[in-house]
């Protein structure tokens, strides 16, 4: 089978770059608190309402996160994307880049507002753009 001259480094860059998404999302659940007291103001302090607010909405991005990395996990493993040229880079770029600026959200401990830019960008993106070749694929029966 003839893959594309590209798609043999592409493909494994966009398993890595999903993986290395999923491990820093999984670090972000653990070590979130730090990021959490960073929107909250100072006089608030841990018990209260705000606090729990704040932990629950980053919570459920951090839950939404892994459901969407997940859906494009299958589809990438199963095959319907995988030889999705545009697709695979699209991914790779995405993802590569929520890594890079999630472990600088965990090291450098910024605002948990900030998780919402780089959820809107390197997880929804890359998640419409899976359904999209997905639904391409099963439509018009395009198997590579």
């Amino acid at each position: 089978v003839y893959i594309n001259m590209g798609a043999e480094y592409v493909i494994p860059c966009r398993f890595l770059a999903l993986i290395a998404h999923l491990v820093i999302i999984i670090m972000l659940y653990w070590s979130r608190e730090p990021n959490i007291l960073e929107c909250v103001p100072v006089s608030v302090g841990v018990s209260s309402s705000e606090y729990n607010k704040k932990d629950k909405q980053l919570l459920v991005g951090l839950s939404v996160s892994v459901a969407l990395l997940i859906v494009e996990f299958v589809g990438f493993m199963i095959g319907l994307s995988m030889f999705s040229n545009f697709a695979n880079v699209i991914s790779v770029a995405c993802h590569l880049s929520a890594s890079i600026v999630l472990s600088l959200f965990v090291v450098q401990t910024w605002s948990c507002d900030t998780f919402w830019y780089v959820f809107g960008f390197c997880s929804i993106i890359p998640f419409l753009l899976e359904i999209l070749v997905i639904i391409h694929t099963l439509k018009f029966k395009v198997f590579v």
